[in-house]
C-alpha cells in the first residue's frame, strides 16, 4: 500500500510549529512575554475624581443649633454644625481651630485645645449636607481669680478657621471669656464628624 506524499504547504505548517516549540522550550519567559503582549488589553481603572477642601466662609456656613448647650460636671457643650453652601462637593477632616473675639475684634483669651487623635475621617460633604464637632467650655477657668486669665470680658462671636483656610466663620457667642493669653477654658472634643450634630 502506497502513502500518499505530505503537500509543501501542511509540510511548512509543521516545521514552523517545531520549532516555535523548540524555542519556547529554550526560552519560556521570551514565549511568556510574547504571549502576554499579543492578549487584549483592559482599559485602566478610573481613580475617583480629588475632592476639593471646603474654603472656610466661602463654602460653608456655621452654626450653633444649641444656644444653651449640654451641661455635665461643670462643663457645658455645644455642637457646631457646618454646611455646605457651594453647589459642588468639599471635604472636611481634623479639627477647627477656634477661638473667641471681642465686640471689636481682638482675640480674648488662649484659642480653644483639641482631643488627641492623629487620624481623623476625612468628611466630604456634598452641596447642601452638613458635618460638625463639639465645642467644650469650662466656664469655671473664667474667672479674674484664676491664674493667667486676666480680668474676664464678655466675648462676642466664635472664630473659627478650619484646616489649612485663611477665611473665618463666625458665630454669635455672648459668654464670659479670659482676656489674657494662657488659661485654655475652651476645647474641641472631637475631629468633623459626618452630619448635624444634637441639638
Amino acid at each position: 500500500m502506497s502513502h500518499l506524499p505530505i503537500r509543501p504547504t501542511a509540510s511548512r505548517l509543521i516545521t514552523t510549529a517545531g520549532a516555535i516549540v523548540a524555542a519556547c522550550a529554550i526560552a519560556p519567559v521570551a514565549c511568556a512575554a510574547a504571549s502576554s503582549s499579543a492578549a487584549p488589553t483592559t482599559p485602566a481603572a478610573r481613580t475617583a475624581p480629588a475632592t476639593n477642601v471646603c474654603a472656610g466662609a466661602s463654602d460653608l456656613r456655621l452654626r450653633i443649633p444649641d444656644g444653651k448647650g449640654t451641661k455635665t460636671d461643670g462643663i457645658t457643650y455645644y455642637t457646631l454644625d457646618f454646611t455646605n453652601t457651594t453647589g459642588s462637593t468639599c471635604s472636611l477632616s481634623g479639627y477647627p481651630y477656634v477661638s473667641v473675639i471681642s465686640r471689636g475684634g481682638h482675640q480674648l483669651g488662649s484659642p480653644a485645645g483639641h482631643g488627641l487623635m492623629t487620624i481623623a475621617p476625612l468628611i466630604r460633604l456634598a452641596p447642601g449636607a452638613t458635618a460638625h464637632t463639639t465645642l467644650a467650655y469650662q466656664s469655671g477657668k473664667v474667672s479674674a481669680a484664676v491664674r493667667d486669665c486676666g480680668p474676664v470680658e464678655q466675648a462676642y462671636q466664635l472664630r473659627v478657621y478650619v484646616a489649612g483656610q485663611k477665611l473665618a466663620l463666625y458665630a454669635g457667642w455672648g459668654f464670659h471669656a479670659c482676656s489674657r493669653i494662657g488659661q485654655v477654658f475652651l476645647s474641641v472634643t472631637q475631629p468633623f464628624r459626618a452630619g448635624a450634630g444634637p441639638s
